[in-house]
Parts: C-alpha cells; sequence; structure tokens
C-alpha cells in the first residue's frame, strides 16, 4: 500500500522520489508493522486465554457452590434429606397441593428395638443399619417430586405428593417387605430375628385451616399406635387434619 501511494504521488505530483530511501523506508514500515501486528495479536490472545480463565474459575466455584448447597441439604451418615431441606421441600409441595387440591402422604418409619441393636451389636452396626434401610428408603421415593429424609436418630420421613391413601398404604406395605428383605441379624429384639420397621401414615387434602405441624403430628399419632399394638407394622391415620 505504502509503494502504490508512492507510486500514484510520484505519477500525479510530479515529485521526485528516492526510490533506495523509499526501499529502505517501505521495509522499516513492514518490519515494523509486522511487529506491532505480532504485539496486537500477542495482547488478544492473552486477553483471551485470561477471559478462559476466569471463566473456567467462576465455572469452579459455581460448582462448589453447588456441591455445598446439595451437602446443605443432606444428612452426612444416610446421604438422605436432613430435616431442614425436608421442611423446605413439604412447604412447597403443601402449598401446590393446597392450591390444587391434591393429595399429600407422609410415611413416618421408626426402626424397631434400634437402641437395643446398638447396645448389642455396637454403634457401627447401627450405622451401617441406618443406612441399608435409608438405601431402601431412597429407592421407594423414585418420583422426582418424592423426598426421603431423616428425620432424627432412627426415625425417618417420607413424602409422596399426589398419592391417596389406598396408594401410600400399598407402599407403606412394600416397604415393610423390603426392610424385611433385608434379613439385617437383630439378636436383641423380641419380636423378630431380623431388623424391622413400624410405619405411621398420613394423608390429607390441604384446606385453609390445616398446618403442616398438625399433619406430621397425624403420622407420629399413627406410628405411636402402630408401635404400641406389638411394632413391626403400619398404621394409617384416619383423624382429619386439624
Amino acid at each position: 500500500s505504502g509503494g502504490l501511494i508512492a507510486i500514484a504521488v510520484t505519477i500525479f505530483l510530479n515529485y521526485p522520489i528516492d526510490w533506495t530511501f523509499l526501499n529502505r523506508t517501505y521495509t522499516f514500515s513492514s518490519f515494523l508493522g509486522m511487529a506491532l501486528a505480532y504485539a496486537i495479536d500477542r495482547q488478544h490472545r492473552e486477553n483471551y486465554l485470561q477471559n478462559c480463565i476466569i471463566e473456567l474459575n467462576q465455572l469452579e466455584m459455581s460448582k462448589q457452590s453447588e456441591q455445598l448447597e446439595l451437602l446443605s441439604q443432606l444428612d452426612s451418615l444416610t446421604g438422605l434429606a436432613n430435616r431442614r431441606h425436608l421442611s423446605e421441600v413439604l412447604e412447597q409441595q403443601w402449598r401446590i397441593s393446597l392450591r390444587y387440591q391434591m393429595p399429600v402422604s407422609i410415611l413416618m418409619v421408626d426402626i424397631d428395638f434400634f437402641k437395643e441393636y446398638n447396645d448389642h451389636l455396637g454403634h457401627l452396626a447401627g450405622d451401617l443399619c441406618l443406612q441399608k434401610i435409608a438405601h431402601e428408603l431412597k429407592n421407594l421415593t423414585s418420583r422426582s417430586n418424592d423426598l426421603a429424609a431423616r428425620y432424627g436418630g432412627e426415625e425417618f420421613l417420607l413424602l409422596f405428593p399426589m398419592l391417596n391413601e389406598d396408594q401410600i398404604e400399598l407402599l407403606a406395605k412394600k416397604l415393610m417387605q423390603r426392610i424385611l428383605n433385608l434379613a439385617l441379624p437383630h439378636p436383641a429384639s423380641p419380636i423378630s430375628a431380623a431388623v424391622t420397621v413400624s410405619i405411621g401414615a398420613a394423608t390429607v387434602i390441604p384446606q385453609e385451616l390445616d398446618t403442616i405441624p398438625a399433619f406430621i403430628q397425624r403420622a407420629d399419632e399413627a406410628l405411636y399406635h402402630a408401635k404400641s399394638s406389638g411394632r413391626n407394622q403400619y398404621c394409617m391415620s384416619k383423624k382429619a387434619a386439624a
């Protein structure tokens, strides 16, 4: 381009030009242009790499944040939802059931004579027992909106949106059979040679005056009835929510 401009100047302006000087100037300007182009390209590449590194760091931080959030929702021993996360999900599903007048059901599950199990076999065996039962509970809550949570100690709560009383009763029976199929020896149990569970079930189509604590209380009372009636059984709550 510089050479063409010089020729144009020479022809149209009748201006004599030193071609040796032009050649040296052209050569110098070419090297200068290449150097500038290299410097600009290098800067662009460095900026691109820095942006990539920043983006990767942001993705990594986002993944770590998600992992921390997930860990904050789980019980560390069983891998099930913890009580705080259960409260959040139950509140959400309760509002949906209230709005669309759909049933919501829960199972409150308690391991029979778990203290005696720990005393006889030790806490490591007790932890392993909790983990195996938690695995069965998680498999039972297979739908996307279902949730299995550790409610406290050897007690668990399972949430099943959009299931009615007949359906939740079938799940209670299925769960009891799955626990029996584990065949976990319980030498300290007065009712069975293997670990068993007692279950209290409750179903409700929420109304404006109903409350979640009253709903959970229904399942807890049904569980108490199952335990006081000999354990290794389930009980369905028939009482209307308060």
